[in-house]
């Protein structure tokens, strides 16, 4: 069963932006996230990043891994074009439990 990326944490005041944001935002990016095992995969047709999901991560409710780690912004309402590389966790729970510590 997918996870919730939000279950585990605060709104914060962004001081900078002076608007709410998670706690874990900005701080957490895809950088920090990766691990050499990941899988690196070029689209070979344009795709919907759930689908994406679903494919790779056996649930497309898992699109904002995909998001996080690939530093994706408003993914939604297009297709990612062919040609697009992405890199997708080869260990799902691992990423989750990762971020729910906040080790990283």
């Amino acid at each position: 069963m997918p996870y919730s990326r939000y279950s585990n944490f605060k709104t914060i005041l962004d001081g900078k932006t002076n608007k709410r944001r998670l706690e874990t935002f900005p701080p957490v990016t895809g950088e920090s996230l990766r691990d050499p095992s990941d899988i690196i995969i070029e689209l070979d047709q344009a795709q919907r990043i759930d689908a994406i999901a679903a494919s790779y991560l056996g649930d497309g409710r898992y699109w904002w891994v995909i998001c996080l780690l690939n530093d994706l912004v408003f993914p939604f309402g297009k297709n990612l074009k062919a040609g697009t590389r992405l890199r997708i966790p080869s260990n799902i729970d691992r990423f989750v439990d990762t971020i729910q510590r906040g080790i990283v």
